[in-house]
């Protein structure tokens, strides 16, 4: 029980520390490090001149843009440099949001259940704030859903700060926000990554401890080398190439909507917007195709896309061939994935083609030798058979020429024996006749 009871206090002790620490960085980064830069003033002036001329949604567009280049970030805030970078992005602070809050102007933001991800006007600030949150989260870590195992409370601190800035989030926005967190955390940890392998420094933002961490304990690691560089394989074999950056299919949508009724945009009008370039071609090569597959389901399943809960979900789904995933979204991954398989598939399909092709042209050029052999096989059986038949007959010839002499022997020796016996009495009445004559006569 006393052990228990040391953990539990441990565990509370964590917590409020890292709040603390929340709060000690957010008041750290709430100071514009670019107040304390001398250089390039020139050129920040600029930038801010260029933002003031924009609306509300273009200026936190603008903010947000900031948050999502991180090798930027890490170019502008490095660490044991010699002076000061001299160009880049600065660290994002999120004052737009700062800013309508002291203005008392509403934040409009949505999680759609249907797309599992966040979107409306100023999703950007939503983005914004959790870029800020998350370089407070430690880097110790192999995989975020190990946060709390080895940072008890990290979640929960996190969610607790995203709901103090945002009061329009509820516990039912808790998944589809968390999701976002271990999105943007994975992407900060991947741009550490990029900039270690670029042998940049440490980043101001980023502890030594955690820097160390993660050289010593992941990046250096015989397995996620092997995963990295597979994944970098991975990345270059894609096709897909979108127009419109980083903004999800969710975000698309609700930029299509009508601006009076506030229906949500087709699917059709979605996918354009998302790969069909100004000049009427497609980014990707499988654009054309899944347009017109997703005019047959408009056309096939009316009816039940217009009765579903969010119907570009259910549209997407329907072209996609799988049943809408409400805990994962239908985004622009999931159609990019799906798009990807197919050209993945296609091409596996023209592979085969082709061997099946060159194993037809090969069993047509076995069949056209079968058929050769068989015709000289036939040629030959047919040459055989006539000598044989010729064999035949030359022994009949033979056997006969064989009787025959054999009658011509007999005969021969008849005739042979009379003349001798003809002979040998010829000889004997000639000898008988000297004897006669040979004798005296008698007195």
């Amino acid at each position: 029980m006393a052990h228990t009871g040391a953990a539990t206090g441990a565990s509370n002790r964590t917590i409020a520390e890292m709040d603390r620490e929340f709060d000690e960085l957010a008041s750290a980064l709430s100071k514009d490090p670019r107040d304390q830069l001398t250089s390039g003033i020139g050129e920040i002036t600029t930038m801010l001149r260029s933002r003031g001329s924009r609306t509300d949604n273009e200026r936190d567009q603008f903010d947000s843009d900031v948050a999502k280049d991180e090798n930027n970030q890490i170019n502008a805030a490095t660490h044991n440099t010699k002076g000061l970078a001299k160009s880049g992005r600065k660290l994002t602070i999120n004052n737009q949001l700062h800013k309508r809050r002291a203005k008392g102007k509403h934040i409009d933001i949505k999680f759609p259940k249907e797309f599992a991800k966040v979107c409306g006007e100023h999703a950007s600030l939503f983005k914004s704030e959790i870029t800020v949150l998350i370089r407070t989260v430690p880097l110790q870590v192999k995989k975020w859903r190990d946060m709390d195992k080895f940072h008890p409370g990290t979640t929960t601190s996190i969610w607790r700060k995203l709901k103090q800035k945002f009061s329009e989030l509820s516990e039912e926005d808790k998944d589809c926000a968390m999701r976002q967190v271990e999105s943007q955390y994975n992407n900060r940890r991947y741009r550490l990554l990029q900039a270690y392998r670029n042998n940049k420094p440490r980043p101001q933002h980023v502890s030594p401890e955690g820097w160390q961490w993660l050289i010593r304990n992941l990046w250096t690691d015989d397995d996620f080398q092997k995963r990295s560089n597979q994944n970098s394989i991975n990345r270059g074999k894609q096709e897909m190439g979108s127009k419109v950056g980083t903004r999800s299919i969710a975000q698309i949508a609700y930029d299509l909507r009508d601006p009076e009724t506030g229906e949500w945009s087709t699917a059709m009008q979605v996918w354009k917007a998302t790969y069909q370039k100004a000049d009427g071609t497609w980014s990707i090569p499988t654009g054309e195709e899944i347009m017109t597959k997703l005019h047959e389901a408009a056309r096939i399943h009316q009816e039940k896309i217009s009765s579903a809960p969010m119907p570009i979900v259910e549209h997407f789904a329907l072209v996609l061939g799988r049943k809408p995933n409400h805990s994962r979204g239908v985004g622009i991954r999931a159609v990019n994935q799906v798009a990807e398989e197919r050209i993945r598939l296609q091409a596996q399909i023209e592979a085969s083609e082709q061997r099946e092709a060159a194993a037809q042209a090969h069993a047509d050029a076995a069949e056209k030798r079968a058929e050769a052999a068989e015709q000289r096989a036939q040629a030959l059986e047919g040459q055989v058979s006539m000598v044989v038949e010729t064999n035949a007959q030359l022994q009949e010839e033979q056997q006969s020429q064989c009787d025959e002499m054999s009658s011509l022997r007999q005969a021969q020796s008849g005739e042979v024996a009379r003349l001798v016996r003809e002979q040998l009495d010829h000889q004997m009445a000639a000898l008988i006749a000297r004897i006669g004559a040979s004798q005296p006569p008698a007195s």
